[in-house]
């Protein structure tokens, strides 16, 4: 099964309501928010990171540049980089930009920047550069396994 597909199962598995959109290719959380008609700041960017030696997933609102001292501080990590474009493949069997919000999916730890929770609703890429889901983050924080914290606080 595709990653859209597990991922709208596990949305009506949840009795949770989400847009599912089709879009031209996107690759930047910028462009994304262009061709959806979304808000940036709904922009939900999972980047792929290696700590330590280890897969994690950090999910930050589009216009928030990802801080790697402060993730690396909060997760007890001495080396925090995102991983390469080869180790996200070989983990999600996705591509940089189309990797959606779910690390669950993969066994992935996450950790979700807190000013995504400032907003109602939140659109990621859902496994490809050209669909995309929205959904209410309430609705999401309720069902994915992941630790919020500030990501900006230097």
């Amino acid at each position: 099964m595709q990653i859209l597909q597990k991922i709208i199962a596990l949305l009506n598995e949840k009795n949770i309501p989400f847009e599912h959109m089709t879009h031209d290719f996107v690759h930047r959380s910028e462009e994304a928010a262009k061709i959806r008609g979304s808000r940036f700041e709904e922009a939900a960017k999972a980047l792929i990171c290696q700590a330590d030696g280890k897969i994690i997933m950090a999910v930050v609102p589009g216009p928030v540049k990802m801080s790697f001292n402060i993730l690396k501080k909060e997760i007890g990590a001495k080396k925090l980089c995102l991983a390469s474009p080869e180790d996200v493949l070989a983990r999600t069997d996705l591509t940089i930009g189309s990797v959606p919000p779910f690390g669950n999916l993969w066994n992935i730890p996450m950790y979700v920047e807190e000013s995504l929770l400032s907003e109602e609703y939140m659109v990621f890429s859902a496994g490809s550069h050209y669909d995309s889901i929205r959904v209410k983050v309430k609705d999401y924080l309720s069902f994915v396994p992941a630790t919020v914290f500030s990501f900006r606080k230097e």
